[in-house]
Parts: structure tokens; sequence; C-alpha cells
């Protein structure tokens, strides 16, 4: 009887393992089908990506109003169509050298339009160079002729080189930049002129007043405001200046008689 049993558990471990085996080999037989159906999924998935479905046909810009529509597509278009190939850093550098764009920021909106953010540069000077009076900003970029669309501009004299749309001035011209976008409200009202010679600054105001700045040195940003505090003083008291020398530590203004 002992000897059945082993038999029977012996027949019962073989089959037990021959169904395993079987087990395997149909799961074996089953993998390379998955395979290929993944591989078509993915090729699918790929093959719709790269579709005219995701070609780029729209394009939303905002914030221009001197740069044309046309101009910015035109800068921030690519050879391949598809929005994900879409170099969105390339564009906004090629769009950025345009003279009046200060920065652009570009994201895509699927799934197929790019949205173009622009911040433009504004004129606060005007500098007549060559015969022609160039438009500048407050970073010393050279904008475009002016064309008599922005008023209250103040006149940048002394600059000696030739000048063309897209160029920076020259370090040299750094100072006088400074002073002009840190004039206080009411100094910068009454300037109407800045001039450079031999890195020193003059600014004259709409009452005839020159106001000597002298050089870029280390403080010499708090004569803008000293500036401010001197004008604000001689319209209180109603008084004209013939000139202000801020050049010293010890600031002298001559009164008109």
């Amino acid at each position: 009887m002992k000897r059945k049993r082993a038999s029977t558990s012996g027949r019962a471990t073989k089959q037990s393992r021959g169904s395993e085996e079987a087990k395997i080999e149909e799961t074996g037989r089953g993998s390379p089908w998955a395979l290929v159906i993944v591989f078509f999924l993915l090729t699918g998935v790929f093959l719709f990506l790269r579709s005219p479905f995701f070609s780029v046909r729209n394009y939303v810009i905002t914030g221009a109003s001197r740069v044309s529509h046309a101009e910015i597509i035109a800068r921030s278009s690519q050879r391949s169509t598809n929005i994900f190939d879409v170099d969105l850093d390339k564009a906004q550098k090629t769009i950025e050298a345009s003279p009046w764009i200060k920065a652009a920021r570009c994201t895509r909106k699927f799934p197929d339009t790019i949205v173009i953010d622009i911040d433009e540069r504004r004129p606060i000077m005007f500098a007549p160079v060559g015969g022609k009076m160039w438009l500048i900003d407050e970073q010393g970029r050279v904008l475009q002729e002016d064309d008599g669309v922005f008023d209250d501009l103040i006149a940048f004299t002394g600059i000696q080189d030739v000048l063309a749309p897209g160029q920076f001035l020259k370090p040299q011209y750094d100072w006088g930049l400074k002073i002009v976008a840190r004039l206080g409200p009411v100094s910068q009202n009454r300037v109407i002129e800045l001039n450079v010679e031999d890195r020193e600054c003059i600014l004259i105001l709409d009452d005839g007043c020159k106001v000597f700045m002298g050089e870029d040195e280390p403080g010499s940003e708090a004569r803008i405001e000293l500036l401010e505090s001197i004008v604000v003083e001689l319209e209180e008291e109603g008084k004209l200046a013939e000139y202000i020398d801020l050049r010293f530590d010890k600031h002298a203004v001559k009164l008109k008689l």
C-alpha cells in the first residue's frame, strides 16, 4: 500500500510539472504578439503627433503696437511647422532682435497655436546725429528715426558715433542714460536737453538753467536726488537759477537777478 501511494504521488508531481511547463510554453508563445501590439500603438501615437493636426496654423500676439504682427510671425517662423518642433527659445531670441522689442515670451497652445507676449521699448530721448533724429530708449538702444509720434522727449546731444536701428550706445554714454532714467517727477518735466562731452553731463532746463552733473563716479547717483530737491525748492520760492553745479561735495546754485 505504501508503494502504491508513492507511485500515485509521483504521477501527481509529474502532472503538476507538466501543466506548469505547458503554461510557460503558452506564455512564451503569447509574448511576441504583445510586443507587436505595443509597437503598433507607439507607432500610431508617433504618427498622430507628427500629423497635420499639430501643424502651427495660428499665432496669438499681445503687447505689440510699434512692431507689426507680420514681422513678429516672420521672425518666429521655423523650418518645421509641427508645434512640437518649434524651438521657443530660438523664436524668442529672433523676435527680440527687433530694435523695438525689449522681451518676448513664446508658449504653445495645443494643438496648433503659438502665443507670443511682447514687451516693447519706449523712447525717452531723441538724438540728433548725422542730420537725423534718432529715438533712444532708457537702455541706450537706437530704435528708429523720429517719426513725431512721441512727445516730451529729451534731446540727447554730444553723441559722436554713427547710429543705426538696433545698436546700443557706447558705455561712455551710460551716465547720461542713468541720469535721465532716474530723474524725479519735477525735474523730469523740466529737463529738455542732456549734453555729454568728455564723459561729463550737462542738463538744460526749460528756463535755460544749466545743471552740471559731472562724471559718473562712486556716489554720483546722489546728485540726481539732490537735483530734484533743489528744483522743487526753487519752484516753491519762485526763483530762477542761472546754473546749478553738482560736481563737487558742496553744490552751488547761482540765481538769476
